[in-house]
């Protein structure tokens, strides 16, 4: 692996690294930006890289491959089920981050790293696997167009929706996108068997006691109630903020909301935000 690679953090990308990952991003997507949804396979047709979708068992979700000077996308079937689907664009356009990103290419080029497979997950924990993950959310999901959409509307679940519907990506990307991107304050909660497995807050969200990593999830919140009675909620629920947190200066006149998503029966991902009549 590449010593600019290796000097990542274990848990995040540098900023820097980030900015270049989303610039490099951008340009390709809005070169190929019709008003429609982003094509990889014409981003790879344009590049020369050849693609299968076929059947692999349950070996990867997606793998770039470099053979005599050539780069071939393999797309399973076996796991990602359609090739239109969400999560089949996304893989896609992962496996083209490996390509565009130099370091990811030039090692592969190079030998120093041998083709690999690529599985889909909310959080990658490998560090080259996470830039290709932001490459992908940042192509399919470009931030001048993504303001475009979200330009004067609140935060809330049918945006996200409808977001996901216009860039044909999954629920979850979208949710991550919007929180990169900072439009407005926020907190990302993914939960285990009741337990906090992870969090993540918008830096100007204006709560600060927040649950913590492996702490129960609140008893009054939506996903605290889905794990003591099994009750789901279709669409977000209204809340106070003492519902979450534990400030001394909450204003009880105030609401937030959450919105859960049920990813297992053990899993669901929760997205609390203040609530607004505008986004800011």
């Amino acid at each position: 692996m590449d010593v600019g690679i290796k000097k990542l953090s274990e848990n995040r990308m540098l900023s820097y690294r980030k900015a270049e990952i989303a610039d490099l991003a951008e340009v390709i997507a809005l070169n190929h930006f019709d008003g429609k949804p982003i094509c990889p396979e014409s981003i790879a047709d344009d590049q020369g890289i050849t693609y299968s979708y076929n059947h692999y068992k349950d070996c990867f979700d997606g793998m770039l491959e470099h053979h005599s000077g050539a780069f071939h996308i393999y797309i399973n079937l076996s796991r990602l089920k359609e090739r239109d689907t969400a999560r089949a664009r996304y893989t896609f356009a992962h496996e083209l981050g490996h390509y565009f990103i130099d370091e990811h290419r030039n090692s592969l080029k190079n030998g120093r790293t041998p083709s690999h497979p690529s599985f889909n997950g909310l959080v990658a924990k490998n560090p080259v696997e996470r830039e290709a993950d932001f490459f992908a959310s940042c192509l399919l999901m470009p931030s001048k167009v993504f303001r475009k959409q979200c330009f004067s509307r609140p935060l809330d679940a049918r945006l996200i929706d409808d977001l996901a519907k216009y860039f044909q990506t999954s629920v979850s990307s979208v949710i991550f996108r919007y929180f990169e991107l900072n439009l407005f304050p926020m907190m990302i909660v993914m939960s285990k068997n009741g337990l906090i497995e992870w969090k993540m807050v918008s830096e100007d969200f204006k709560y600060k006691y927040l649950p913590a990593k492996g702490a129960p999830v609140p008893k009054t919140s939506a996903v605290g109630e889905y794990f003591a009675t099994g009750k789901q909620y279709t669409d977000q629920q209204p809340m106070f903020p003492d519902d979450w947190f534990k400030d001394f200066n909450i204003e009880h006149n105030e609401q937030i909301r959450e919105k859960c998503y049920y990813l297992s029966n053990t899993t669901v991902l929760s997205v609390v935000w203040k609530h607004e009549k505008r986004m800011r």
